[in-house]
């Protein structure tokens, strides 16, 4: 009775073993300027570490990089998943864009620079 438990648990081990990860999503906001048109925000979707679907602000609808991709993509840029990304850029970008900009490069400080021989 044990060996068959051991022999049971042994294969459910190798054959249930986590790979890391399996599905995430990448959102970033790209900008060169505060204004809402120098912003580019992108939202990608991973699967076992390909991706699979991205959506960009600069082309406006999802593009999709493997065959269940293609099909979530047709399916996601006839629905209004489209129009709520759009929206995204706006909501989620422009306001983070000002917080990092109001944060980070307004503020600078002169080079300092030490010599040693």
């Amino acid at each position: 009775m044990a060996s068959f438990f051991l022999s049971f648990s042994l294969f459910f081990i190798t054959v249930c073993t986590a790979d890391g990860f399996l599905q995430y999503t990448v959102t970033s906001c790209e900008f060169n300027s505060t204004e809402l048109n120098g912003i580019e925000f992108t939202l990608s979707y991973y699967y076992n570490k390909l991706e699979i679907v991205t959506f960009r602000s600069s082309v406006g609808k999802f593009v999709g990089y493997t065959a269940f991709g293609e099909r979530q993509a047709e399916n996601w840029n006839n629905g209004p998943e489209v129009v709520q990304r759009r929206a995204q850029k706006e909501t989620y970008c422009l306001n983070n864009v000002g917080i990092d900009t109001e944060s980070f490069l307004t503020k600078s400080v002169e080079p300092t620079v030490r010599l040693h021989s």
